[in-house]
């Protein structure tokens, strides 16, 4: 009996404090876990929007005749219903970079007949929107307007809309 009345519950308070540590380990992993989740879920919806950018570029090349030795090398295959906007800027020969296209840039752009959307065997699945794409042309001094580069930008949008990549490359015809 001696024993029974000097006990004081230790064992109580050391196991409800190796709960709560417990519990908020558990928390702890669950909200990790979660994070976890949303990036990769992110890194996906990025790398889809890429992929997208990527098969927008090359269905804006496939519009124009890059074989050698064409005799229309360098301008729209026939039957292409490209729209290439004007260049309206002021053109300066001694600052060849101002003249760099910028219609991409315009967001209405992507929603006008200029954007050429993706379509048959460059359609991606689980993709918000499909790639599109603009051909603009880069005026250069000295250079007649068929020898000058194209620059076509291509926007591709992963499985969120809110994941957007715009790729641009420059297509030069000829030894300039």
């Amino acid at each position: 009996m001696r024993i029974l009345n000097r006990q004081k519950g230790f064992v109580l308070p050391v196991s409800m404090i190796f709960l709560i540590v417990m519990t908020m380990l558990a928390i702890t992993a669950i909200r990790k876990s979660t994070l976890d989740e949303k990036v990769v879920g992110n890194l996906r919806a990025q790398e889809s929007a890429f992929q997208a950018a990527e098969k927008g570029l090359r269905f804006c090349e496939r519009q124009l005749d890059l074989a050698a030795g064409s005799t229309n090398m360098c301008r729209l295959r026939s039957g292409s219903t490209v729209q290439i906007p004007l260049n309206e800027q002021d053109f300066n020969p001694n600052n060849v970079s101002g003249n760099f296209p910028n219609k991409w840039k315009d967001k209405t752009v992507w929603s006008s007949a200029y954007a050429l959307t993706a379509t048959g065997i460059d359609q991606i699945s689980g993709v918000a929107s499909q790639p599109q794409c603009i051909i603009e042309r880069w005026p250069l001094p000295g250079r007649d307007q068929y020898s000058w580069p194209y620059v076509i930008t291509s926007r591709g949008v992963g499985t969120v809309d809110t994941a957007v990549v715009m790729l641009q490359e420059i297509i030069r015809c000829g030894n300039y």
